[in-house]
């Protein structure tokens, strides 16, 4: 039933010439894993630092459990279940690793989902953070890369992390000292799941030919890389609790110029984390160490920057009143 769904579409999107497939690439784009921690951190450094944990916190450890599912699911994607099935181009350079469940639809719901999930927020503006997880959750589906019960558990996993996110920051308003135990198990879990990727078995199929259809190894970098996160973050989270503690404070147009500095500075500190632990380490482990460095500056290099550049900053706010 879920390969004939996307068949249908399939055929929906040679029947219109694939008319609709520059727009829901691009709607796809906002639940990449490459550009929801810039959001994540536009938020976080500028406008609202509270808010920017929650939906990090979500984020992140979203990240871990997608991790832990992937590889304990194993389940191919589409196009190698049936050879009916033929997915944007375009849509399967981000479709790495298995298919169920969804990252994409995971990072939406963590983050738009988070947005939504502010009570004071603006209901018209609440409803269309709703509606763009849905949209991108189907947009998975349209592109051929995702299955719907790919998305529709992403969602539902997604959801959950949001309530279990919200009791946690909840519980350290009333116990403050309790965050060296989510460290702990946030970082643990991280660890858990890198010794769980490597020593795991996984499916080994063959074509016709004998080939190898499906790396094993290859399948298993994305939960390499989401561990990596998870320690980067609960790592870089209480760093900045406990020892930094900037503000998000300036006039817009200082906010503005934060961010493009941090966001430009994150871009290239990937690219050189890829290039210096390429000379050591390959395969997952690779892919960990360069997640739990980037994520690292993302909580806690990036607010240390704002925290050191403080005075500057007031005195170009104050410059501006």
């Amino acid at each position: 039933m879920d390969i004939e769904y996307l068949l249908l579409l399939q055929n929906f999107r040679v029947a219109i010439g694939g008319a609709l497939n520059g727009f829901m690439e691009f709607v796809t784009k906002l639940g990449d894993p490459k550009l929801v921690p810039l959001l994540l951190g536009l938020v976080y450094w500028c406008l609202d630092k509270n808010e920017g944990i929650y939906l990090a916190l979500t984020f992140f450890s979203n990240r871990i459990v997608n991790g832990f599912l992937k590889i304990t699911a194993c389940v191919y994607r589409p196009w190698i279940r049936d050879a009916r099935v033929m997915p944007v181009e375009a849509a399967m350079a981000d479709a790495t690793g298995y298919s169920f469940p969804s990252g994409h639809a995971a990072n939406s719901t963590s983050f738009w989902g988070g947005l939504a999930a502010k009570k004071e927020r603006n209901t018209a503006l609440r409803v269309f953070f709703v509606l763009m997880i849905l949209v991108i959750a189907f947009s998975r589906n349209y592109l051929g890369v995702h299955t719907p019960q790919d998305v529709g558990v992403s969602i539902i996993v997604g959801v959950i992390m949001l309530f279990v996110s919200r009791k946690l920051l909840k519980l350290l308003e009333r116990k403050p000292e309790c965050d060296k135990y989510i460290l702990l198990a946030g970082v643990a879990l991280s660890v858990v799941l890198v010794l769980y990727a490597q020593f795991k078995s996984y499916p080994v199929d063959y074509d016709a030919s004998g080939a190898v259809i499906v790396d094993p190894a290859k399948m298993a970098i994305d939960s390499y890389k989401n561990a990596g996160m998870g320690m980067g973050f609960f790592l870089g989270w209480f760093l900045e609790r406990r020892y930094i503690r900037f503000s998000t404070g300036g006039v817009w147009w200082v906010r503005a110029i934060r961010f493009a500095i941090l966001a430009v500075s994150y871009v290239y500190l990937k690219k050189l984390l890829a290039l210096v632990v390429g000379l050591f380490l390959t395969g997952g482990l690779a892919s960990a160490l360069e997640a739990f460095g980037y994520t690292l500056y993302l909580m806690a290099g990036a607010p240390l920057l704002i925290r050191l550049s403080a005075p500057l900053n007031a005195k170009l706010s104050g410059a501006a009143n």
